[in-house]
């Protein structure tokens, strides 16, 4: 490998096309030193490169990261190999980089084991121009209905370091405006991301949550769960992630998260109407809330099609993009 160019302090080796940092550690997070370097690569236009053993785990906030942009994570095998950490193809260094071997295939991922993995909440909403602004309602109804409590804490990195604040993480936010936000959000039995941006039509607000063992939460408590986000929520998407058992990110190819089921708004439903939201194509139907503000809570168990092929059927029927 290369000396560093320049003097980047949270790379371990740097070059003109990477910003490689090593984390040899059971669980590596989003710790300041990993976020700095994520920010520095981005803004010269390089690939970040998280090089960890092969028995480390990420967390959900740092797999978050690594997924998004010009991030990648690198598995250093007992040999001395190296790997892609969420795909398994082979890589080795270039001279600027880790980069895929000639010829590198993808390993097939690995069946998921039934009730395996964590739970998985996407929680996306509308705050509507000239509304008051307020934030955090739904890692509330998260953690309130999955973990009897409200959330722990929020900062910018791992671990954490600000109480549960909604009224200060409103501030945060709105003051930051029109430019994003996006901080790190925790328990209790949650981790995940919040952020908040400008919309054609108001402000976004979108959570991400790794939850507790799937196998572990009781139907009753997700049921609560979309209950009360249909009062506010735009989306919400309810699945277990078979690569993350014990709410850990393990290396190797997994299949993707296992969709439960879907919560369309009362925006959607009612651009469409209350009988076609009654004929979303799913095996389990049930309307929440009140006249003129009822939301679809779409369950896909108990199905004759797959999981995935009902939840590209729900978006279809309500004219929505298809997920990646």
């Amino acid at each position: 490998m290369v000396e560093p160019l320049t003097g980047t302090p949270a790379a371990d080796i740097e070059t003109a096309e990477a910003i490689v940092v090593e984390q040899f550690r059971s669980v590596v997070a989003a710790s300041p030193r990993l976020v700095a370097a994520a920010g520095t690569a981005a803004a010269s236009d390089r690939l970040l490169q998280v090089v960890t053993s092969e028995h480390s785990a990420l967390t959900y906030p740092l797999e978050l990261l690594l997924g998004e942009g010009r991030c990648e994570w690198v598995v250093r095998d007992s040999s001395g190999g190296h790997r892609d950490g969420t795909r398994g193809f082979p890589l080795s260094w270039n001279g600027s980089r880790f980069a895929p071997e000639p010829n590198a295939t993808a390993a097939a991922p690995s069946e998921p084991v039934p009730g395996s993995g964590s739970l998985e909440v996407r929680i996306t909403s509308l705050h509507s121009d000239g509304a008051t602004l307020r934030f955090g309602r739904a890692i509330e109804t998260v953690t309130s209905a999955l973990g009897d409590g409200e959330p722990a804490g929020w900062g910018g990195t791992e671990p954490v370091t600000e109480p549960w604040s909604a009224a200060a993480l409103t501030k945060l936010c709105r003051d930051r405006l029109p430019s994003p936000t996006e901080v790190i959000v925790t328990g209790p039995g949650v981790v995940g991301r919040l952020r908040v941006r400008k919309a054609e039509a108001g402000v976004l607000e979108e959570v991400e949550l790794s939850g507790p063992p799937a196998g572990t939460v009781p139907r009753e408590a997700v049921e609560t769960l979309a209950a009360e986000a249909a009062g506010f929520a735009r989306m919400m998407v309810v699945a277990a992630h078979p690569g993350r058992p014990g709410g850990l990110r393990v290396n190797g190819p997994t299949p993707p998260a296992l969709p439960y089921g879907v919560l369309i708004g009362h925006e959607l439903v009612a651009r469409n109407g209350v009988a076609h939201a009654k004929r979303t194509p799913v095996a389990k139907v049930a309307i929440f809330g009140g006249a003129g503000h009822e939301a679809a809570w779409c369950r896909l168990d108990g199905g004759q099609r797959p999981p995935y092929e009902q939840m590209a059927a729900i978006l279809h029927h309500y004219g929505m993009p298809a997920q990646g």
